[in-house]
This record gives structure tokens, C-alpha cells and sequence, in this order.
């Protein structure tokens, strides 16, 4: 998902919100009276996920010269390169989804803790603007462009705190941390001549999300528009163009998300 497409889902998740809090003043009926009055509930959510990078690139990269085995091969044979350098590294997010499991503990008037244990699926990509310099003395531009899939199994733990609940509706705040593991990882994997960036299989995340709960006749619905920054450069050094030329690389998750608590209430 480029930026235009972030900014779309943005204002959709804005547009939702206001339509949400008109709600309450056309239906004037309370629904599940008693709901916020048990401790435990249970239930499910489903998410679009945009997943990006935090990218910084070694300081003067254009600088920094690769030579042999360092090099992958861009469409010619490696034989007739001398040497490459990059110019320049760009993180493109792309659109994954989620599912998981929601348990929402009450442990006052305004709080809640609430796990969610969940599967992401999701890629990214990295390009890289390259100069290769054959061993004739010509120059080439060459854009090398490496897509890196993941399959997270996410386990955030959120405080949650709710404002005071205004007929059928609820606006809240989260925060909390994020253990995930990323089962599509090929840090394990060695492979000759395979430059493809590999990214560790865990991480850890800090993480913030606003969002509203509406009270239906038979369950909670709500949405949320949640960010996850990654506390750890995930980046598996190779000595090869694509890791050298990078200082550091984390993660950084986008997700709008849809949960049902108690349907069978």
C-alpha cells in the first residue's frame, strides 16, 4: 500500500468514526445495558494490515563499493561486473490482513486489559538504485527491487482505557507491547548465491491505537486504526550489497481493525 493509500484509509476510518457518533442520536434505545459490568469477555477481530520498514541507509552510501560475491547478479552474468555501488534504498509498504482472538479482562471503571492473539500476512519491499560498473568500463543503472514476505504470530498486550460511554458509544485508547514471530523468516536458510535479505524471526514492538466501541442488540462491534513500531534492527547481516548498505532496519505495522466481542451474549 503506497502513501495514497494510507491517507485513503485514514480518512474512510475518520468518515466511520463520524458517522459512528451520529448513530446514538438517531436510535435512542440503550443496548446491552449491563455488558461493561462483567469482568471477562471474549471474541474475535479481523484487520487490514499495511506493513512497512523504518529504514536508514549507511551514511554516505554512494560511496560504499562492492565488489565479487557481494554483488548479485543483475541480469548479466557476474563475470562482466567489476564492481557496483547504490545510490539509493527505498521501503515500499504493501496491504496484508490479520485475524485473531480477543480476550478483554475489566479491571475498573475505565480500564481494561485485553490480549490479542493473532496471524499477520503480509510483504514489503526494498529497492535498491544501483550503479554497476563492468569490467569494459561502461556504467549501468539497475533498480533491484527484493520482496520480503511475512507471517506473523502476534501476541499484543494493550492497557485499554474507554471514556465514559455515551449512549451506544464508547470511544477508547490503547497501549502495550507486542511479542511477534515470523514463521515465513529465512534467517535459518543458507543458500549459495542467494543474496535475497533475510529479516530475524522475532521481535518485540511498543505500540498505540484509538478506536470506539458501538453496542449492538447482541454483541460489541468496533473498530480501531492501531500503529506498531519494532524495537529491533531486524536486518541478518550477509556481507553482500543488499545488507551493507543498510545502517538499520525495523518494522513498523499500520492496521485498521474490525473486532466482535461476545456475539452470543
Amino acid at each position: 500500500m503506497n502513501r495514497i493509500g494510507l491517507k485513503l484509509v485514514l480518512v474512510v476510518f475518520i468518515y466511520f468514526l463520524t458517522a459512528l457518533s451520529l448513530f446514538p442520536q438517531i436510535n435512542r434505545v440503550p443496548n446491552l445495558k449491563l455488558y461493561d459490568d462483567e469482568p471477562l469477555h471474549f471474541g474475535f477481530i479481523l484487520a487490514v494490515n499495511q506493513m512497512d520498514f523504518i529504514l536508514k541507509p549507511k551514511e554516505n552510501i554512494h560511496q560504499l563499493y562492492f565488489k565479487g560475491t557481494q554483488i548479485p547478479e543483475v541480469d548479466m552474468k557476474l563475470t562482466a561486473i567489476d564492481s557496483a555501488t547504490v545510490y539509493g534504498i527505498e521501503a515500499l509498504p504493501r496491504l496484508g490482513f490479520s485475524v485473531g482472538i480477543v480476550g478483554d479482562k475489566r479491571i475498573g471503571e475505565y480500564f481494561n486489559l485485553r490480549l490479542i492473539p493473532s496471524l499477520s500476512f503480509g510483504s514489503r519491499e526494498l529497492l535498491y538504485d544501483t550503479r554497476v560498473f563492468t569490467k569494459s568500463g561502461d556504467t549501468l543503472q539497475r533498480v533491484l527491487n527484493q520482496k520480503i514476505n511475512s507471517t506473523f504470530v502476534e501476541f499484543p498486550f494493550y492497557l485499554k482505557y474507554n471514556s465514559k460511554r455515551v449512549h451506544n458509544f464508547r470511544a477508547y485508547v490503547n497501549t502495550g507491547i507486542k511479542y511477534s514471530f515470523d514463521l515465513a523468516s529465512q534467517a535459518n536458510k543458507t543458500e549459495p548465491n542467494n543474496y535475497e535479505p533475510k529479516l530475524f524471526r522475532s521481535d518485540s514492538y511498543y505500540m498505540f491505537s484509538v478506536g470506539t466501541d458501538i453496542y449492538m442488540n447482541w454483541f460489541k462491534f468496533g473498530v480501531e486504526l492501531s500503529m506498531s513500531y519494532g524495537m529491533r534492527d531486524m536486518l541478518l547481516r550477509e556481507n553482500n550489497l543488499y545488507t551493507n548498505s543498510i545502517e538499520s532496519l525495523r518494522s513498523k505495522i499500520f492496521m485498521l481493525t474490525f473486532t466482535c466481542i461476545d456475539p452470543d451474549q
